[in-house]
């Protein structure tokens, strides 16, 4: 509680003190302290950190933040449960990158590539049909009983990190679970992260 507690001030010190250009060095420490205090047995070096509350992703290098993107979450916010529609937290890993050399807008059924091209930002924000497009990185849960097994588990649910021809919600919680990005965004995440780096997350 205590640690949460110390996070929480920290997280509102930068916001802060640091409202245009956040102090990626401090930021990673901050995010790092928090992952080793709830995974102790986890090696962190390179992995991705999903905030959901922020609607952001870090994708960390060397123990750094690297890039940050914005993203799409559920806009049903976070859980587990499988048929929730709700994007699961806790400890992932990449488990298939799918699409690599497909053009931007490819759309993706069943994650297969169906050689057709869609346009991007071609429906409102408000339509619900948002179609998977460019690439797709399938996540599985590592924790059981939380985001692997019977009725939570990542995988069987399908939840993935893609494209989205619905660019212009980026930013916002508006998926079916999945984490969203922009079509380039998606392109070079994909080309930066091989298969079974860690994913973590959560909901701060």
């Amino acid at each position: 509680m205590k640690t949460n507690f110390l996070i929480i001030l920290f997280f509102l010190f930068l916001k802060f003190f640091y409202p245009q250009n956040e102090d990626n060095e401090i930021m990673s420490e901050l995010i790092i302290d928090y992952i080793s205090a709830k995974y102790p047995n986890e090696q962190l070096n390179n992995f991705i950190y999903v905030g959901v509350k922020r609607q952001r992703l870090y994708l960390f290098e060397a123990n750094v933040i690297s890039k940050i993107y914005k993203v799409s979450t559920s806009r049903r916010g976070p859980g587990n449960k499988r048929s929730s529609k709700k994007t699961p937290l806790g400890l992932h890993c990449v488990h298939q990158k799918i699409g690599a050399n497909a053009p931007v807008g490819s759309l993706f059924i069943n994650k297969k590539n169906t050689n057709k091209i869609v346009k991007i930002d071609s429906i409102t924000p408000n339509q619900r049909r948002v179609l998977m497009t460019t690439r797709l990185i399938t996540l599985m849960g590592k924790e059981d009983n939380i985001n692997k097994g019977k009725g939570v588990d990542s995988y069987r649910r399908g939840i993935y990190i893609h494209g989205t021809t619905n660019e212009k919600s980026i930013g916002q919680p508006s998926s079916n679970g999945c984490i969203r990005m922009k079509n380039n965004d998606i392109v070079e995440l994909f080309n930066i992260v091989d298969k079974q780096i860690p994913v973590f997350l959560f909901n701060n």
